[in-house]
């Protein structure tokens, strides 16, 4: 069974063929938007994959003693990833720090609570900033089947995240008020 983790992996390389370093740069932007993966966790995905037949890999001159491999999607990978696509996604539970900190938030002392949320409202601040750059950077929004589509769409996903989180940030602060 392939994880979720997997067909990310697999998306990128339905793109094109890449290293497992470029899949690690690729999934911090722009598929860091929406799902992040560290380097080990991919170098151990891409094995499980290509022992299912899903990826495979070209050896090419690499820039130290060792050769790089350059992963591509199989057929059969190709296949696994369009079934999947469509497929409902699977139930998870949500688990948000900052929501559940929240929730025992009136144990906490009030001004520590609202540092807090300053300090949260100045980091999806930052990301709604970079996020509009990106979207301006696109001009037309791309059409559907061009693979900057996905691009597109999951940045839109993001910039309504993003404005959401600030907008309950500034709510937060208000209750909290200026006192201690």
């Amino acid at each position: 069974m392939t994880s979720t983790l997997g067909f990310a992996i697999l998306a990128v390389l339905a793109r094109g063929d890449r290293t497992g370093y470029d899949i690690a740069a690729v999934m911090r932007r722009p598929v860091g938007y929406f799902w992040t993966a560290g380097h080990s966790q991919i170098h151990t995905e891409l094995q499980k994959l290509r022992i299912a037949g899903l990826v495979g890999y070209e050896a090419a001159h690499g820039p130290g003693p060792q050769d790089k491999k350059v992963y591509h999607l199989t057929p059969e990978g190709s296949a696994k990833l369009r079934e999947w696509i469509t497929k409902p996604p699977r139930e998870r539970p949500e688990r948000d720090e900052l929501v559940l900190k929240t929730y025992a938030a009136w144990l906490a002392e009030p001004g520590l609570v609202r540092q807090m949320f300053t300090d949260q409202l100045a980091a999806h601040e930052a990301r709604l900033t970079e996020y509009e750059r990106a979207e301006a950077s696109f001009g037309e929004p791309p059409p559907f089947g061009d693979p900057r589509f996905g691009n597109y769409a999951t940045l839109l996903c993001g910039l309504g995240y993003e404005r959401h989180r600030a907008e309950w940030c500034r709510w937060m602060i208000a209750q909290l008020g200026t006192g201690s």
